[in-house]
C-alpha cells in the first residue's frame, strides 16, 4: 500500500495556518515538533510494507532544513546549536537503508518553506525521489481572503531528481 502525507511542522510558530494547510490537501497528516519525531513518525507510517508516494512539508525552513523547535527541526548536516532532537539527511539516509522509511521509485516530495533550494537536492539525493522545493521566500496566493492553493515564491520552484535539477517550474506551485 503506497501512502500521500502531509506534515504540518510544529514548535516555531504559524502551526494553525500548517496545519490548515496540510488539511486541505486531504492526507493523512503528521505534526512533528522535532526532526527524530518526523523520522519516527514516518517509520510508523512505513510499518507494514506500506511505501510513501507523495509527502508534502508546510514549515519554516532556511537552507539547512526544516524548522520545527528550537534546532531541533530537520536539516541537511548537524549545526553548533543543535538539541539531540535535531535529525539530519543521514539519519534519513540511515532508516531507508535499513527499511524503515520507504519511497516509492518517483514519489514526490514537495517542500512549501522558504529557501529550500539546496536542501531539495539534497533531499532528493537521499530519498530518490522527485522533490520540489523554492530557492526564495514563500507565501500562499491569496483571493477573496482565502488561500488558493497555491504557494508563490520570490525565487523559482526548482525540481530536482536523484539530486540533479531536472527543471525550473517558476514562480508559481500547487499544492492543493
Amino acid at each position: 500500500m503506497n501512502i500521500a502525507v502531509s506534515v504540518s511542522a510544529q514548535g516555531y510558530g504559524n502551526e494553525a495556518a500548517f496545519d490548515y494547510r496540510a488539511e486541505m490537501t486531504g492526507h493523512l497528516i503528521i505534526k512533528p515538533s522535532t526532526g527524530h519525531e518526523f523520522l519516527n513518525m514516518l517509520a510508523d507510517l512505513c510499518q507494514y510494507q506500506k511505501s510513501i508516494y507523495l509527502l508534502k512539508v508546510f514549515s519554516h525552513s532556511y537552507p539547512r532544513g526544516i524548522i520545527m523547535s528550537n534546532w531541533s527541526g530537520f536539516y541537511d548536516e548537524p549545526g553548533p546549536s543543535d538539541t539531540k532532537r535535531a535529525a539530519y539527511l543521514s539519519d534519513l539516509a540511515d532508516r531507508i537503508y535499513k527499511g524503515e522509511i520507504r519511497f516509492i521509485p518517483d514519489s514526490q516530495v514537495l517542500l512549501f518553506g522558504c529557501d529550500l533550494g539546496s536542501f531539495s537536492q539534497k533531499l532528493s539525493s537521499v530519498t530518490g525521489s522527485i522533490v520540489v522545493g523554492a530557492d526564495g521566500g514563500t507565501y500562499p496566493e491569496i483571493w477573496g481572503n482565502r488561500e488558493t492553493g497555491v504557494f508563490l515564491t520570490t525565487g523559482n520552484w526548482l525540481v530536482y531528481k536523484n539530486g540533479s535539477l531536472a527543471y525550473n517550474a517558476g514562480k508559481r506551485y500547487r499544492a492543493w
